[in-house]
């Protein structure tokens, strides 16, 4: 756990206040903060001024503030992999006492921070103000990333954003398709890099002439990815055994709801009784999802209704229901090995395991088991049974093209499909025996 104390090195009038900051027992830096006190007005048991009057109450207050950053930004500094040194903490000192408010303003990870800061007051390009919740996450997760790359590849040399060209682009994807990162993931911190670069330059910032010339890597659409989702049968299969813990049948509960309202995860778990509103005869659940900013009513059928009936799921955050999902499957026997993507766990710290690479292979079912399961599932198990634009309008996809990518559909279904159509009208036609009739109208005029 990281320390903070403050002391005098000299007896001097007025004497620098120091700040020794102790992140372990090899961690261990000294620096100015900036201010100045009287010796005697110091007391070295407390290590804080003795606050004889308010301008030594008003420093004392100063010292504890800056201690407060400090620790902040050092538990963020770990969440990220910085390197913690001296420069690190005289950095911070400089930043809390606002001695330079544009310091190293820009660094590439420093204008990220920026976004991140400024996320609720962002004009997008479609005029709405505020980025979303999963936007501001993506730019946390590519902060990192970013943290890491400088570490592991640039030696910890800082990257400023005019740097951001075509061969630093090319360095970046290298690495991190060396790291095993999908090709997808890959293209997408592409794009929220060049997001980052242009806000940069926006506020004046330099930035590479190259940058409009940086493509992200274009996906292989050509062999089609395992669809992972909760047929209807596992569904009951889930729903019947038996749980040990609360904890598992709330997470069930959230799951088996999910998987009939087709909500992201981040939208699922936010919904209260609240949300649910009576119409004539049915429940219907009305949200805004964080996502797209779309308010959608989505009916309850007699399934959610049934799961509903002893009582709404209590809140719990989306990394412990990923969890305990994982658990329920298994419970339910969902062990048959697919074809997927898991993301590596960080050996060191669990933490930074947020910023490792997703990696293909095979897995139990229940391992590939995520949040984004219930909406998969929805989406799948009604497609074909209700019209697709009403699924649509539910799920919120851009267009119907990008939701039949999202179910796994194929060009063999779509042919499948139409058949299917074809022979259904078909048998819906009324059956007659009766054979054509043609009648021959004699042509009348003198003409």
């Amino acid at each position: 756990m990281a320390t903070i104390k403050f002391l005098l090195q000299s007896k001097a009038n007025p004497s620098n206040i120091y700040v020794r900051f102790s992140a372990g027992r090899n961690s261990v830096f000294k620096r100015k903060t900036g201010l100045f006190i009287d010796p005697k007005d110091w007391s070295s048991t407390k290590a804080m001024p003795n606050p004889r009057d308010t301008t030594l109450k008003d420093l004392k207050t100063d010292l504890e503030e800056l201690r407060s950053k400090i620790l902040k930004a050092h538990n963020s500094a770990v969440q990220l992999g910085e390197e913690i040194d001296g420069n690190w903490l005289q950095n911070q000192i400089e930043i809390a006492n606002n001695k330079n408010p544009n310091l190293n303003n820009d660094l590439l990870v420093n204008q990220i921070q920026e976004i991140i800061d400024n996320s609720a007051s962002i004009t997008k390009q479609n005029g709405e103000i505020g980025l979303s919740s999963s936007r501001v996450k993506g730019y946390k997760t590519l902060q990192g990333l970013i943290t890491r790359f400088q570490a592991e590849n640039e030696k910890h040399k800082s990257i400023f954003v005019k740097s951001v060209n075509i061969d630093f682009v090319e360095s970046l994807k290298k690495w991190m398709l060396n790291k095993k990162y999908s090709i997808g993931y890959v293209g997408k911190t592409i794009d929220n890099l060049k997001a980052a670069c242009n806000y940069a330059k926006k506020n004046e910032i330099q930035t590479s002439l190259e940058l409009d010339k940086i493509i992200r890597l274009k996906k292989n659409t050509k062999t089609p990815k395992t669809i992972v989702y909760l047929s209807e049968e596992e569904q009951k299969k889930i729903a019947k055994i038996e749980l040990k813990r609360e904890a598992l049948y709330n997470a069930r509960k959230w799951l088996l709801l999910g998987c009939l309202i087709g909500q992201r995860g981040g939208d699922l778990l936010n919904i209260t009784p609240d949300n649910i509103v009576r119409y004539d005869d049915f429940n219907a659940i009305e949200l805004t999802q964080q996502k797209t900013g779309k308010y959608v009513k989505i009916p309850l059928i007699p399934e959610a209704e049934e799961i509903l009936k002893d009582g709404f799921p209590y809140k719990i955050s989306i990394q412990k229901f990923n969890e305990y999902i994982k658990e329920v499957c298994k419970e339910a026997g969902l062990i048959e090995p697919l074809e997927g993507i898991k993301r590596q766990v960080h050996k060191k710290d669990k933490k930074l395991t947020a910023y490792m690479p997703r990696v293909k292979g095979s897995y139990p079912k229940y391992k590939l088991v995520g949040s984004h399961i219930c909406r998969r599932s929805f989406a799948t198990n009604f497609y074909g049974k209700i019209p697709t634009p009403i699924l649509i309008n539910i799920t919120a996809h851009e267009n119907e093209k990008v939701f039949k990518i999202y179910i796994g559909k194929t060009t063999d279904d779509y042919m499948y499909d139409m058949m299917k159509y074809y022979s259904d009208s078909k048998k819906k036609k009324p059956k007659s025996n009766q054979q054509p009739h043609f009648e021959v109208i004699k042509n009348t005029s003198n003409g």
